[in-house]
Formats: C-alpha cells, sequence, structure tokens
C-alpha cells in the first residue's frame, strides 16, 4: 500500500538516519499528530543505518500531516534525526 490511513496496524515506519546507528542502545521515534499532540513510538533498528515502528492499535489515530523524528542514543551520544512527514488518510480518501 502507498498511502497509511487512520487505524492502520502493521504499517512499518522506518526511518533512514544516514549513518551507522546499530550499535544505539536506544531507538525511538517522536510523532507530533496534525493537532500537535507529540507521542514517542519505541523503534527497532533495521539494518544499519534505519530505526523502524510497526504501527499498534491507535499509533495512527489522526488524519492530517504527522511530524516524525529519529532520536538515537548510542554510546558516545544522543542525536535528532531529519524531520520527516507523513500524510495519514482518513478512510475512503
Amino acid at each position: 500500500m502507498t498511502k497509511s490511513y487512520v487505524a492502520d496496524i502493521g504499517t512499518a515506519i522506518i526511518l533512514d538516519c544516514g549513518q551507522d546507528v546499530s550499535s544505539a542502545t536506544v531507538r525511538t521515534i517522536e510523532a507530533m499528530k496534525p493537532d500537535g499532540t507529540v507521542v514517542t513510538w519505541t523503534a527497532i533498528a533495521s539494518g544499519l543505518n534505519a530505526i523502524r515502528f510497526d504501527t499498534l492499535i491507535g499509533s495512527l489515530d489522526q488524519a492530517g500531516k504527522w511530524k516524525l523524528q529519529a532520536h538515537v542514543t548510542m554510546p558516545t551520544g544522543k542525536w535528532l534525526g531529519e524531520t520527516v512527514e507523513l500524510l495519514v488518510y482518513a478512510a475512503f480518501k
């Protein structure tokens, strides 16, 4: 599927961090909903350079433009990824 919809379950959200983050001890994705609320999703490694979160019940609960940002803690420090946007559609769009 090429679009994400409200209430989708199992959608893989993968953020490329642009460098090797395989030694990260903490991987999260900060997600700002269209209404400005911020939630934190626990992510897992996806290859050497990316992190991944598979949506759960209630993860995508609003239609509109979401902003996502990787947060990675490595043995040498903490970093943020670039902010990316995810458009989530209401059903039947």
